[in-house]
């Protein structure tokens, strides 16, 4: 089969996965918006920065572990620092260093129970342990990229 060429099974495989991750995620993002206000958006970039001990990351660092556009990056912390959700300050030589304010903590405190919760309703207790371990095998391949690991 040439590779440009994609078989109906395979083309069921990547709809599905699509759809399924779309439906999931849209799942949870609303249960986090309707407990705290967080949007998807906002929930990822709060998780990454409560990664750091000192709840704080370069701009930059964060815009490479979401690979996403520097334009979208820079319109969503504006939005989030605008809710006080986040800090941006000039690190001199360093670049922008964004961090999580106090008001970010405590929604993150709030979101990430209901986060788990959802998780688990809406995508765990639908698996069986066999199903988690043959997804745990397929992510880790599929996280390989050609820019490197997805984290």
């Amino acid at each position: 089969m040439n590779t440009a060429e994609i078989s109906d099974e395979e083309w069921m495989a990547w709809r599905g996965f699509r759809r399924l991750a779309e439906v999931i995620t849209g799942r949870i993002v609303r249960d986090i918006s309707d407990a705290t206000g967080l949007s998807g958006p906002d929930f990822m970039i709060l998780m990454a920065l409560i990664r750091d001990p000192h709840g704080a990351l370069l701009q930059r660092d964060l815009l490479e572990y979401l690979e996403w556009d520097k334009s979208r990056l820079s319109h969503q912390l504006s939005r989030m620092a605008s809710r006080e959700l986040v800090q941006r300050s000039r690190n001199n030589s360093a670049g922008i260093s964004v961090s999580i304010t106090e008001t970010g903590r405590q929604l993150l405190a709030t979101a990430r129970p209901v986060h788990a919760k959802s998780v688990r309703r809406n995508f765990l207790d639908k698996l069986t342990p066999e199903d988690v371990n043959a997804l745990i095998a397929i992510t880790g391949r599929l996280r390989q990229s050609e820019r490197g690991f997805i984290k």
